[in-house]
This record gives C-alpha cells, sequence and structure tokens, in this order.
C-alpha cells in the first residue's frame, strides 16, 4: 500500500514511543527504517520485528555496554536490540572507531538491517576519510568516506533471511570504499537518488501487515475515551465553549 512520507515517519516514532523507546531513540529509529524502506529493503517489517522484541523482552530495554571494545575483543552478550546497539556504535563513531583496518563482531543482533541502517546514515553525516563496511547474514553494505554506499546480496548456499532471527554483524573500516562480498549488486549511488525520487513523487509502499502492527504500538499512546479523560484534557473538551 501506498504511504505517505510524513505519515510513515509519524507512525514509526509514535510505535517507538508505544513500547517504550526514550524520546530520542524513537527520533533516532525514522531516519533509518524510512532510508530502508525508500531503497527496496522491509524497512516496516524490521520495524515491527525490532519494536516487538523489545516489547516482549526478547531483546532488553538497555543500552549495550560496549567497554570491550576498547580492548579490541568482540562482543558477546545476550541478545542485542540493533535500535540500542546502533545509537552506542553510532556515537563510538563519532569519535573515531573503529579502526582503520579492525573487524569487529557483534553477535546475536535482533535486528541487523535496522543497525546497518542506522550505522550507513550517520557514517555518511561524519565525512571522514574512511571507509565502512557492515556485514549482515545476507547483505554486505560498503560505504566510501563521501558517502556513496553499495549493498550486495551475498552468494550463500542457504538463504538466511535478517529479519527472521538474530544474527551476526560485523564492521570494517579502511581507506576508501571497503571491498564487497561476491553478489547480487541491490543498491548503488544512481540507484539510491533514483529510488529517492520516486519516493517523493509517489511516496513509498509498506506491507499492509506491517502498517497495522504499527499502529496497534502506537495506539498505545491514546488515552482511554471517558469523562475523566477529557476532564483533564484529552480531546477537544466536554463542551463547546471548551
Amino acid at each position: 500500500m501506498r504511504q505517505s512520507s510524513t505519515e510513515f515517519g509519524q507512525l514509526l516514532f509514535k510505535a517507538g514511543r508505544g513500547v517504550g523507546l526514550p524520546l530520542g531513540l524513537a527520533e533516532d529509529l525514522v531516519a533509518p527504517i524510512f532510508w530502508l524502506q525508500v531503497c527496496g529493503f522491509p524497512g516496516d517489517v524490521e520495524a515491527v520485528n525490532a519494536l516487538t522484541a523489545l516489547d516482549e523482552g526478547r531483546a532488553a530495554h538497555e543500552f549495550p555496554n560496549l567497554a570491550a571494545l576498547s580492548k579490541d575483543v568482540d562482543y558477546e552478550g545476550g541478545r542485542l536490540s540493533g535500535i540500542y546497539l546502533a545509537a552506542v556504535v553510532c556515537d563510538s563513531l563519532q569519535l573515531g572507531w573503529p579502526r582503520q583496518d579492525k573487524e569487529i563482531h557483534f553477535s546475536n543482533v535482533d535486528s541487523p538491517l535496522v543497525f546497518a541502517a542506522a550505522l550507513l546514515l550517520a557514517h555518511r553525516r561524519l565525512k571522514t576519510e574512511l571507509g565502512l563496511s557492515i556485514e549482515t547474514e545476507a547483505y554486505v553494505f560498503s560505504n566510501t568516506s563521501s558517502g556513496k554506499v553499495v549493498c550486495v546480496h551475498k552468494e550463500r548456499a542457504d538463504e538466511s533471511v535478517d529479519s527472521e532471527g538474530a544474527t551476526e554483524v560485523r564492521l570494517r573500516s579502511s581507506k576508501g570504499m571497503v571491498d564487497c562480498a561476491r553478489g547480487t549488486l541491490l543498491l548503488d549511488g544512481a540507484r539510491e537518488a533514483q529510488l529517492h525520487q520516486i519516493c517523493e513523487a509517489e511516496g513509498l509502499c509498506a506491507n499492509p501487515d506491517s502498517i497495522r502492527g504499527l499502529k496497534t504500538l502506537a495506539d498505545r499512546l491514546l488515552v482511554p475515551e471517558s469523562e475523566r479523560s477529557l476532564k483533564f484534557g484529552a480531546g477537544a473538551g466536554i463542551v463547546d465553549s471548551d
């Protein structure tokens, strides 16, 4: 179904707040999901999965401790929320992490695409001299120092789908564009620009089931319709003169 870009962004924000995301995280969730959706990835599905995992307790409402990264070892905690992990790692990118040619592994990330998209957008804003590669079970995203994104769907013997469960994510930074894995090219700079133009002209396409799922979460922000809620400021008021 076609969806207004503005309406979609507001729905994502409200759904995030509906499951208890802090205000800043709910705002930060909109851009990566929107980017995924515009660029042909199932951003709406990823959003529902990531938020539902938090809501049901399958991923923790907490910022992971990345102190181990300063010691150059892998982080292997419990199931990581891609939303919270992205917030921490995006902050670390601004501090020059990871260092050049160092590969970092995250195990058990519940929403790798959300995490990858957030990092790509954050890295693009930094305008650093280093390129960044983010590898999930199914995709390799690479971002040059000039902000040009390339995405390859990896050649695999088994076709894993990132949204079905927690998977490993690998990060690496290097000069220029990080070498991509072999596979099908899904996205490059020209294709990304074309897709954004289509979205501006026609809106974006979203899965009806995902929209219903997001609305269910967003509706938690609504107050019950009652005399008491009207008396305390909800709605238009009790009488016409309110």
